[in-house]
């Protein structure tokens, strides 16, 4: 009993920004459940600057309570409603600064009662300088009828610094009404807006540092200009824009996903950082935009489909990761300083005119519709060459689909043709999937990777949560190789989800989840049995 009051002490006597920090991790609902515990915890939830209203979740975790029985529905949806507002007004009262506020509402209960409620809520937080402002209400298709109006109240603060706004539409009557001084971090997701609001939002926002445009509709031009401190833009699905110029002197990274590529392009001289996802745009354009960028260090092309042959010759470039580009022919790399190197997709010639370039890691995942004994003779021919133009200390095979076909090499192949990376020191592998797959035995993986780097210092395998299956049921001889005579294997570090075993030879303790499995090698020579 003293122990529990020593606890209970304790637990009151905590600093009030420790239990805000508590309440980070908590619903609003199990917030105002810990104000019941002393007054310490009741003054720290009346002071706590960052509220968080989701009522779709709120709706959702409690069906029967709001959303079953309309006639008693309504009338909890209004006391839920009624509780914002007291909260809200309390801080306002109180003159607490909020920290952030987040509203989340399903657009079925967009009625004009609620829309009302809603903007009263957004107007409390105005007046309380809410630095950090995230709201979302309305349909998640086009259709700006489906979707909640935000006031212009939102665009005029001086005191907010982050605006992340979601399924809603954006308008303004005329220009001037933007005045967001010190707006650091805009982020619009699934919105309507026109290009008068667009041109005034980056306009009214001199102090952005980063721009997120993610599935917003209505925007045909897009300007950015002036902003001296934008270091990050995120395009991603605009599907009415028309041109996009880019002139922002300390812009560092561009990331693009689009589909529908626009007429006119511009993406300045600045960047650092270039991604591209699902772009249609052709070998021409994308080689001619590289050379625009001299102080380009890392480029990611993933699903170009229209990219057959791909040139990167750039001092600076430092990381390079193509991924899934479906008609790809040739990848010539001139970057004396690429460190990283990832490829994803059917095998192409990677050649470069430069010797010996060193690279900390490369990371190869091939896969292709016909795997027969002459794609696997291309492959270790690829390898091979791969090998000797570029100086590789780390070498890591992963497999989406789990399976890691591509590393198996059939014995009619072996025999043609010698082992491709005999002199690498370190080789991974990373199995993971997005869905259930069925697992190779580990013999095979082991006799696999022996065979494609006969001598390496260094093997490990890592794995995700949806593999299973053979990782783990032939475990047991390769930790029996550990108690031999001349041993293989200086360390194994397992943890496993499926490995349930006793191995012979010294004790290994059990875990219950398998993510990694770790061997280093002391006789290079020597093989799994």
């Amino acid at each position: 009993m003293e122990e529990r009051v020593k606890a209970e002490d304790y637990a009151n006597q905590l600093p009030e920004h420790l239990l805000h920090h508590i309440f980070s991790y908590l619903s609003i609902k199990q917030i105002v459940q810990t104000s019941v515990l002393s007054k310490a915890w009741y003054r720290a939830w009346n002071t706590l600057h960052i509220l968080e209203f989701n009522f779709s979740h709120i709706f959702e975790q409690n069906r029967a309570k709001y959303m079953e029985t309309e006639s008693t529905s309504d009338i909890n949806r209004q006391q839920l409603y009624d509780f914002a507002d007291q909260v809200l007004l309390t801080r306002r009262r109180q003159m607490i600064n909020l920290k952030k506020f987040t509203v989340r509402m399903p657009w079925f209960y967009l009625t004009p009662h609620t829309v009302s409620a809603i903007d009263r809520w957004i107007g409390y937080a105005l007046e309380s300088r809410v630095k950090e402002l995230k709201f979302g209400a309305g349909a998640s298709h086009k259709d700006e009828n489906f979707k909640y109006s935000v006031p212009l109240s939102v665009f005029d603060s001086k005191w907010m610094q982050v605006l992340s706004l979601s399924d809603c539409k954006l308008k303004l009557p005329f220009s001037g009404n933007v005045k967001l001084s010190c707006l650091k971090k805009i982020a619009l997701r699934n919105v309507y807006v026109d290009d008068n609001f667009i041109r005034e939002l980056l306009a009214g926002s001199p102090m952005l540092e980063y721009i997120c445009l993610r599935e917003v509709f209505g925007i045909k031009e897009l300007n950015v200009f002036d902003l001296a401190k934008l270091g990050k833009i995120a395009i991603e699905m605009l599907p009415d824009l028309e041109k996009l110029t880019i002139n922002a002197p300390k812009l560092e990274t561009i990331t693009w996903k689009i589909h529908k590529w626009p007429f006119s392009v511009n993406l300045g001289d600045s960047c650092k950082n270039l991604s591209f996802s699902h772009a249609p745009f052709s070998d021409k354009w994308l080689n001619e935009q590289l050379t625009r960028f001299p102080h380009l260090e890392n480029l990611t092309l993933y699903m170009c489909p229209y990219l057959q042959k791909i040139a990167i010759s750039n001092l600076l470039v430092s990381g390079l990761s193509i991924s899934c580009c479906r008609d790809l022919r040739i990848v010539r790399i001139d970057a004396p300083c690429l460190r990283h190197f990832t490829y994803e997709g059917d095998i192409v010639p990677i050649l470069s005119s430069i010797n010996c370039i060193t690279l900390s890691e490369v990371s190869l995942d091939f896969n292709s519709k016909y795997m027969d004994n002459t794609w696997y003779t291309e492959l270790i021919e690829l390898l091979a060459n791969f090998n000797t133009c570029f100086n590789v200390l780390k070498y890591v095979f992963t497999s989406m689909t789990g399976r890691l076909q591509w590393v198996v090499i059939p014995e009619e192949v072996r025999k043609m043709v010698a082992p491709p990376l005999s002199n690498v020191k370190e080789l991974n592998f990373h199995i993971w999937s997005q869905r259930k797959a069925e697992a190779l035995p580990m013999v095979q993986l082991e006799d696999a990777m022996s065979w494609i780097a006969p001598h390496p210092n260094s093997l490990s395998i890592s794995v995700d949560h949806l593999y299973k299956g053979g990782v783990a049921s032939n475990r047991k001889s390769l930790i029996r190789e550990r108690g031999g005579v001349n041993p293989v294997v200086e360390k194994v570090d397992v943890m496993a989800k499926w490995a349930v075993f006793e191995p012979t030879g010294p004790r290994i303790e059990r875990k219950s989840q398998l993510h990694f499995l770790s061997l280093k090698v002391l006789n290079p020579n020597a093989r799994f049995k």
